[in-house]
This record gives C-alpha cells, sequence and structure tokens, in this order.
C-alpha cells in the first residue's frame, strides 16, 4: 500500500513538473505577449534592479531564479545587492512565440560598469523564470563602449530572412566547430563579421593600415586550431530567437578538460598551454547571433568568471529548486 501511494506522489510531482520543464527547454507557448510587450517587461525588470527593489515586480510566488548557473533568492543576493547603476546600453531578443526575451545591457556593480545578460520567461503576466548572468571578467570594455552596434536592432528584409530552426542551426555551427576546430570552415561568416567580448573586440578585419595588430577575423579565429584543447560545449541552451531580426542568443557553455599541455595549431604548428588552462574548467557566456542572407555578420558576448567543471544551472539539471 505504502509502496503503491508513494507512485501516486512521484506521478503527482512528474505532471507538476512535467510543463515547467518544457517550458525551460524552450518550447512554443501562447504567445499572448507581444515584442511590446515583453521588452516592457525586461524594462521594468532593469529599473527594479537598479533600485534594488524587487517588489514592484509581477513575479511569480514560486519564480526560478538564477545568477551566473547558481540559484538564489529572488531580489536578495547577489547583484541585487551590489548593483548601483546602469549605462544606457540596450539589446533586446523577444520571442513571443515561447513568452521569452534576452536583453544585454551594462549595469554598474559597486561603481564599476559590468556586462549583464538577462532572461525572462512570462506566464499569465507573470515573470516565471529569470536567468542572469554578469560578465565578470577581466575581459571587458564595459566602461568604454558605446552604443550597441545598429544592426541588432535592423530588421532582415524578408528574402534574407530564415527560419527559427535554421538560425539555431547557424549558431551552432560556431560551437560544432569550438569542439572541433577541423569544422571551422563550415561556419557561415560574412566578410564583415566581428565579435564583442563584453564590449571588446575580440574578432574582426583589421584596419589594412595597422600592421602590428594581432586582431584575426571571426573565421581565422575559429579555423587556426587554438581551442584544440579537448572542449566539449554543452549544455548548448537557446533563449530567445527573433527572425525578423535575424537574432539568436543562448546560453553556451564550454567544458575544457584541463590536459592538454600543448594546443597542436591546424597548420602543424605547437604552442605550450598556459598554467591557466592546465587545470579543467567551465566558461560561462551568453553568446548572440546577428545572421543575415544565411551569414553570421555580428557576434557579441557577455562573458562570465570561469567556474569549476561541468558547473550546470539548474534550468540544465533535472533536480529540484530549494535550498536543504
Amino acid at each position: 500500500m505504502k509502496t503503491a501511494m508513494t507512485r501516486i506522489i512521484l506521478l503527482g510531482a512528474a505532471l507538476l513538473l512535467a510543463p515547467r520543464l518544457a517550458l525551460a527547454a524552450g518550447t512554443e507557448t501562447s504567445g499572448t505577449c507581444d515584442r511590446a510587450c515583453l521588452i516592457g517587461f525586461m524594462n521594468q525588470y532593469v529599473a527594479a534592479l537598479v533600485s534594488r527593489d524587487p517588489s514592484t515586480l509581477p513575479v511569480s510566488t514560486d519564480a526560478e531564479f538564477t545568477e551566473n548557473l547558481v540559484p538564489l533568492p529572488f531580489g536578495k543576493e547577489g547583484l541585487w545587492r551590489t548593483v548601483t547603476g546602469r549605462r544606457d546600453f540596450n539589446i533586446y531578443v523577444a520571442e513571443p512565440a515561447r513568452d521569452s526575451i534576452a536583453w544585454f545591457g551594462i549595469v554598474k556593480e559597486m561603481g564599476k560598469p559590468v556586462f549583464l545578460a538577462v532572461r525572462l520567461r512570462i506566464e499569465n503576466g507573470k515573470m516565471t523564470e529569470i536567468e542572469t548572468l554578469v560578465g565578470r571578467s577581466p575581459l571587458t570594455a564595459a566602461a568604454t563602449v558605446g552604443a550597441p552596434r545598429p544592426g541588432f536592432a535592423e530588421i532582415v528584409p524578408p528574402d534574407q530572412r530564415a527560419s527559427r530552426a535554421e538560425l539555431v542551426r547557424i549558431a551552432n555551427t560556431k560551437w560544432d566547430a569550438f569542439e572541433d576546430t577541423k569544422k571551422g570552415v563550415l561556419i557561415p561568416y560574412a566578410e564583415d563579421c566581428e565579435r564583442h567580448d563584453n564590449g571588446f573586440l575580440t574578432a574582426g578585419n583589421k584596419p589594412a593600415a595597422d600592421t602590428k595588430s594581432s586582431l584575426t577575423t571571426c573565421r581565422e579565429q575559429m579555423t587556426s586550431g587554438r581551442f584544440n584543447n579537448g572542449n566539449i560545449v554543452d549544455p548548448r541552451r537557446i533563449w530567445a530567437v527573433d527572425q525578423e531580426r535575424g537574432l539568436v542568443v543562448g546560453l553556451f557553455t564550454p567544458n575544457v578538460p584541463g590536459d592538454r599541455s600543448e594546443i597542436v595549431f591546424n597548420d602543424g604548428h605547437k604552442t605550450k598551454a598556459g598554467p591557466d588552462e592546465l587545470i579543467p574548467f567551465t566558461i560561462q557566456q551568453v553568446e548572440m547571433f546577428k545572421i543575415s542572407g544565411g551569414k553570421i555578420h555580428m557576434v557579441e558576448v557577455v562573458y562570465g568568471p570561469r567556474v569549476p567543471y561541468g558547473m550546470r544551472s539548474p534550468f540544465d539539471m533535472k533536480t529540484l529548486w530549494k535550498r536543504k
């Protein structure tokens, strides 16, 4: 009798969790909140964060909140205690069909500008999922970068747009190449592609007159073999897709095993791995792609600090949320 009752309880719990797990996987939902509506929720969230006043937000009683992969009590810890202001920098990726919106912006943490990525899921007028990544990395230009590149807000001509599935596939070619750099030639980079990490230019076309710059193009960066260090990019979870603007944004976490003392480039030359690469670690980052005409034209990354190898967000685990 006790076993039967236990099965009933477990089945009930599974049924209750099933809708939430499906939503976390990015399934299509009601789409009752359009793009303007979703942006309104995001602006409301950022304003409440900067003022450190979560009481103004329409948050569900069972809302799930993380900061840099860690579940925290909403509005009480992490950036909610250290935020001191913001800069006027906004990139939105809204997907009404999945009740989801992502935002890249710059806030100030104890006076220091820092990039921030936020994902919201809105259900029945409430924020039910709030996922954030603070770009607390030494690699940053958060204090000096200007406005977002205009292309992120520009609408892609209808004949240059791709389906949602195709946009996601194109974004994934980058991560396939991160695991196997010989696949870098398959990434459809445009000639004008530029990549920014926390606002800092890390790949693009260097000025013709600049013969000393070590800057490589987006394609060169991913075909050189520099990342031949055993990377496994898992999870790869899409936050939102905006087909009209050709935007894909998601959480992509490369896991580096730390067992490669030597990096062998694709042209055959070798270099010793740095001491910081000789330990296992995971990179937490949210990456956004601008895709038009089947080509990647811009990449924007909110790059967080390294974390222990294999660390995962609860959104990527089938576990309970509450603290013990």
